[in-house]
């Protein structure tokens, strides 16, 4: 057994508990890549101490950002992208696909010289879809093949454009957005499916000239200001603690402080569909997020179709919603969720893999992702092959709670990358052995 794996059971017992989360990962990024643009000081609380935050924190430092942490506070002063650095031998994205496709929008447009590099997962994934739109504004980048590394030159300057998006990505848009915030003139970008729109909600937090209308987004450079900038507790990472609590029994949990933006609670919103016992509610605004507290108990699901449209929201947490589906009634479909194979693994492959070992029925079919279920028990020790990909590792901690057995998870370590100490978070749901 490598030192990275864990053997789990459920702990069997009736929880009822409340619970604060670590700093939302996507809204942390943001935090320290836009709120460093202005010049001056500002605090970035509750931040989560992930090492997918972490990695954008250490490139920003090497833009020349000066950047303290004491517990979950950073401590930032910032020159002002105007005074970064101008030329880095080279910035590590290790696993984070957001530090990369993020600050390439920045190092494109400042023309910073420099090349990203990552780890062996980040360097599979597409980059082109970045590079692209970068190109055809002015930037000058090199790569091959469509990968890691990207080697970013000097430029006489970027310039706006008018985008339609290709790919249903909050990745891209929000390089494109970056970009167009740092270039002359006005960037229009047009999304065919929403997509998640927290660049956009910081952006208009700290300033900037940004307009929303429906699908289309338009910025233009303007001043923004350097504000204290609170992280609401992380709802991708509650999804499991809620999905522990609905297949326990007799259980009822409260996650408090947790972000509630309308785009990323669909996640609840379809599990409510499917019959869970849950709710939430907004208790305050915090840089243009909706924060509140979502309260859970133990309940049987029943099956759904999700539509491609939903499936941007729900990129993230469409694992855990498939373990959830095992165990519902009937048959799940997630329609149009090709976008799954680029992530940290090909998730796709990840979850039919390891639903299959627990001896649940699975297809792909075309761009649809098929759960048939009715598992009520797993009544078998279970293998989790993590493909070293966190969301998958902490999805199948979760088939623990409905496990007679044992659950062996092959790389527990790679949760780190999102959810550090998680293990403590589930304590009450599971037992290590």
């Amino acid at each position: 057994m490598n030192t990275n794996s864990i053997i789990i059971k459920s702990a069997g017992g009736l929880v009822k508990k409340n619970y604060s989360m670590l700093g939302d990962k996507s809204i942390a990024h943001r935090a320290i890549l836009l709120g460093a643009l202005g010049s001056g000081e500002y605090k970035v609380k509750n931040f989560p101490n992930n090492k997918d935050c972490s990695t954008t924190l250490n490139c920003m430092m090497q833009l020349g950002v000066d950047i303290k942490k004491i517990g979950n506070t950073l401590y930032i002063s910032s020159p002002g992208y105007s005074n970064f650095n101008k030329k880095i031998y080279s910035l590590n994205g290790e696993n984070s696909g957001t530090t990369v496709r993020l600050i390439s929008g920045i190092l494109a447009a400042l023309g910073i010289e420099t090349k990203i590099i990552g780890d062996e997962s980040l360097s599979g994934r597409p980059m082109g879809r970045i590079v692209e739109p970068l190109e055809l504004m002015g930037g000058k980048i090199k790569m091959e093949d469509n990968h890691l590394p990207l080697y970013f030159h000097n430029n006489s300057g970027m310039h706006g454009i008018n985008y339609h998006m290709k790919v249903a990505s909050a990745q891209v848009k929000s390089c494109i957005l970056m970009a167009g915030f740092l270039s002359k003139g006005v960037t229009k970008v047009i999304e065919n499916m929403y997509t998640r729109d927290h660049t956009e909600r910081m952006f208009k937090f700290l300033g900037a000239d940004i307009k929303i209308i429906d699908k289309e987004i338009v910025i233009r450079n303007s001043k923004l200001q350097c504000k204290d900038i609170f992280i609401p507790g992380d709802i991708s990472s509650a999804a499991y603690l809620i999905a522990c609590c609905i297949l326990g029994t007799g259980c009822t949990i409260t996650i408090t402080d947790v972000l509630l933006n309308e785009r990323r609670r669909k996640y609840i919103d379809i599990l409510k569909s499917m019959g869970a016992k849950i709710k939430y509610n907004t208790t305050k605004i915090l840089n243009e997020e909706k924060v509140g507290d979502i309260v859970v108990c133990s309940g049987i699901l029943k099956g759904t179709s999700i539509d491609k449209n939903i499936i941007p929201y729900i990129i993230d947490e469409i694992p855990i919603l498939s373990l959830l589906a095992a165990f519902a009634k009937g048959v799940t479909i997630f329609k149009g969720v090709e976008e799954l194979k680029y992530k940290e693994s090909n998730r796709i492959e990840a979850i039919i893999y390891n639903l299959n070992n627990m001896g649940v029925k699975t297809k792909f079919d075309g761009e649809d992702l098929i759960i048939y279920g009715e598992k009520k028990y797993i009544d078998k020790n279970i293998y989790i092959k993590t493909f070293n990909d966190h969301r998958i590792a902490l999805t199948f901690l979760c088939a623990a709670v409905r496990s007679k057995e044992t659950v062996f998870i092959d790389n527990w370590a790679c949760t780190d990358i999102s959810f550090p100490n998680a293990i403590n978070y589930f304590k009450d749901f599971i037992r290590i052995i």
